[in-house]
């Protein structure tokens, strides 16, 4: 049995809903612009995205996006592994840099499911599977995936879209994204608000996304390109798909099902790849070791313990560094500290100031309970990467828990400077407040992680409990009710889009 059908067959074994899967496969379909590759070359095709843009304004399209997204971020498969997500975000931010997407910020984040799928929000979100990330056999495929769904957002699809559709399409998605958020308790009640809200917009989306797909397959070879990466990658990732089909049977990856790959496109991708310089790049290890990671957190310890052993028992090497930290991983998830210990001391000489390696110290001693060797390592460890985010959020977590608030506080204070957008440093600093029974700055803290999750209303709620709370000098006092009344000027500005979006 082949290594990705294992995993997969490991997956299956617990269920794990981001929402139902037809859920899932409507929202790719009408509100999201999952990935398909065309059926015949586009390199003549018009970069059409200026043209469209103006049918939807960039702040609507992130309010959209912000829309959707609190719903993903309140779902308990949203992945909050800063490792795992960090080097996402490292990998999209290359790629963003030479997809020519101006101003457009991007968010790329994963969900904890074993189907392969990515797709991109409006607003630049972009979420993958971590069954994608998984089958990605080198970074170059992983890459091709992002890269097309790059594409959709700099091309402003998603505004495409809307043009294309009647004036009634923002109620439309609003009715589509409280229909599965209703599933998310009740499917059956749900499936039915979601057929009516489906049959509106289906027929002319299911045409309309065809160019769409030719001009970010075209536009993401590009990016991929310019990035280093091996445009091949794009094709040898649908052939494997393609290939997986006989193992599959009715349950094919949500690329094949929802959008059939045939020879025939893939030969076209191909065509198109001729005058391609041919340029393989080894992967970073920053990619074996976020696959392994994902590895050794399967459902249970013992499915990841297993899974690492039977690599092993089929002629894995013992030495790979991916190997060692995968299996040390899940060693110390399993509570076999002795056999974790022994693995990271000949992990540890080889890549002595790898921040992921430095983790897995800190997060060794915290586990058995050494809370003041964790910090020690945790510290030590930011030596060599202050700017790791899975160190500073493991280092907090661990002095919080060790009853070291004022110091935690004092450390996220100093690190907000400069990670004004981090809503867990924020969340951080509301439990170290809360320690300190300080409740004015611990609800105000509260607040700004809710803002930079797109929450505003829960913010605004968090404020006006600080207000009340009465413990706050007057500057602190002065500066929330002054973010009070700038969250509100930005609800009322968001009601004003939709209303004038829905009367287009």
């Amino acid at each position: 049995m082949c290594e990705f059908v294992r995993q997969d067959l490991l997956h299956r074994r617990v269920k794990l809903p981001l929402y139902d899967r037809a859920m899932k496969k409507l929202l790719s379909a009408l509100l999201l612009l999952t990935l398909t590759f065309p059926a015949r070359p586009a390199e003549d095709l018009p970069e059409l995205g200026d043209i469209s843009s103006a049918s939807l304004s960039p702040q609507q399209e992130q309010a959209l996006g912000r829309q959707v997204m609190l719903e993903i971020r309140s779902d308990p498969d949203y992945l909050l592994d800063p490792f795992t997500v960090g080097y996402l975000n490292a990998l999209g931010s290359r790629l963003v840099s030479n997809a020519g997407g101006g101003e457009q910020t991007f968010e790329f984040f994963v969900v904890r499911d074993s189907t392969l799928n990515a797709f991109a929000l409006p607003g630049g979100f972009i979420g993958v599977h971590t069954g994608l990330l998984i089958a990605a056999e080198n970074e170059s495929e992983l890459a091709s995936v992002l890269s097309h769904e790059i594409a959709h957002v700099t091309q402003h699809h998603v505004a495409r879209m809307m043009a294309a559709q009647s004036q009634n399409t923002l109620p439309m998605l609003a009715a589509l994204a409280a229909a599965i958020l209703a599933a998310r308790n009740n499917p059956q009640v749900a499936g039915g608000a979601i057929m009516g809200v489906q049959g509106g917009m289906i027929q002319s989306q299911l045409n309309f996304t065809r160019e769409n797909e030719r001009e970010a397959d075209r536009i993401g070879m590009q990016t991929l390109v310019k990035s280093g990466y091996d445009a091949r990658g794009m094709a040898s990732f649908f052939e494997r798909l393609q290939k997986y089909t006989r193992f599959y049977e009715t349950n094919a990856p949500s690329y094949l099902r929802t959008h059939p790959v045939t020879y025939e496109r893939i030969a076209d991708i191909q065509n198109r790849l001729k005058d391609v310089p041919f340029s393989p790049l080894p992967d970073s290890l920053d990619f074996q070791f976020m696959r392994a990671r994902l590895r050794a957190t399967l459902p249970t310890p013992r499915d990841s313990v297993t899974w690492f052993e039977n690599v092993l028992a089929e002629g894995g090497d013992p030495n790979n560094l991916a190997q060692l930290y995968g299996q040390t991983l899940s060693l110390i998830r399993a509570r076999r500290f002795a056999e974790a210990h022994q693995l990271l001391a000949r992990l540890q000489p080889r890549l002595p100031a790898h921040s992921w390696v430095e983790q897995l110290n800190a997060q060794l001693a915290h586990d058995e309970g050494n809370l003041k060797e964790s910090i020690r390592a945790y510290r030590q460890a930011m030596v060599h990467a202050p700017n790791s985010k899975g160190l500073q959020y493991g280092y907090a977590e661990v002095l919080l828990e060790a009853d070291q608030a004022q110091i935690a506080l004092d450390f996220l204070s100093d690190r907000l400077k400069y990670m004004r957008n981090d809503d867990r440093l924020y969340e951080l600093q509301a439990r170290a407040y809360a320690m300190l029974n300080k409740q004015l700055l611990q609800h105000r803290a509260q607040a700004e992680a809710y803002i930079n999750r797109g929450n505003i209303i829960a913010a605004v709620d968090q404020l006006q409990i600080a207000i009340k709370s009465g413990d706050g000098d007057f500057y602190a006092q002065s500066a929330t009710e002054a973010r009070l009344k700038e969250l509100r000027a930005m609800i009322d500005y968001d009601r004003a889009m939709k209303q004038r979006g829905g009367q287009k």
